[in-house]
């Protein structure tokens, strides 16, 4: 643990003061052929576990410190980006895990599913009071089934709540309606954001600079050192005002 940090997590925070955006070629073949630019990095199979803790990542964090989720432990759920994005996605060209060498990427479909179903019965088991999970560091959620399986465990287990980021918001994206709906009966316990959406649902806006974040949202305050970590802050999963988020 990093001294004099209150978020625990391995590394300490890496807000975005000064850090200079960028963006591959548009011809990259990781953008025209929709996966990572680190294949190597992407794991299947049935005996890897796939929730992974929060103090793997210094932006998350092992234990939410403030708000309604107060100490809940978190965990991270990490996918392949643009495999299961849809190609409408604001960050099909600058998404962050272009950065992400090193990001364990779990392999999407049926594993992933059965994996899943065990693990959040084992965690809930452990953590009665409560656990989070973060959807998805990396990815998103890549078919209705799979939407319909975190919807079926959070009626199974009621200590589950769930944050996070989903580009599923196209008018034709049956994913993207199923993931609506969801919100829409459980935003308490499944506060997933709609990224870049210009419907009235709990949504995210990607901004250039400060001055650009309109009157109805609120600068994300950990990209700016205002805060620690998603842990110390929790407006994601507390208020339904729009988040903006730097280009980065």
């Amino acid at each position: 643990m990093t001294a004099l940090r209150a978020t625990k997590s391995r590394w300490p925070s890496r807000p975005l003061n000064g850090q200079s955006a960028s963006m591959p070629p548009f011809d990259h073949p990781a953008l025209t052929e929709g996966r990572t630019f680190f294949p190597s990095t992407v794991r299947g199979g049935r005996n890897r576990w796939a929730l992974k803790s929060g103090d793997n990542n210094w932006k998350i964090g092992a234990q939410i410190l403030k708000g309604r989720w107060k100490g809940f432990p978190v965990y991270v759920l990490t996918l392949e980006e643009r495999r299961t994005c849809p190609t409408s996605c604001h960050h099909w060209r600058s998404c962050m895990g272009n950065k992400m060498n090193f990001a364990d990427r779990v392999q999407a479909g049926a594993d992933l599913e059965w994996r899943l179903e065990r693990e959040v019965a084992l965690l809930a088991a452990e953590h009665p009071d409560g656990f989070a999970v973060r959807l998805h560091m990396l990815g998103d959620f890549y078919s209705v089934e799979y939407v319909q399986l975190w919807a079926r465990l959070l009626e199974q287990h009621l200590a589950l709540h769930i944050f996070g980021y989903t580009a599923r918001h196209d008018a034709d994206d049956p994913i993207a309606a199923a993931l609506i709906a969801l919100v829409a009966r459980k935003w308490d316990r499944f506060a997933v954001r709609f990224s870049n959406a210009s419907f009235a649902v709990p949504a995210t806006i990607t901004v250039e600079h400060p001055l650009q974040v309109p009157a109805d949202a609120v600068l994300c305050p950990e990209q700016t050192g205002r805060t620690e970590s998603c842990s110390t802050c929790g407006l994601c999963w507390q208020t339904e005002k729009r988040i903006a988020f730097l280009q980065h």
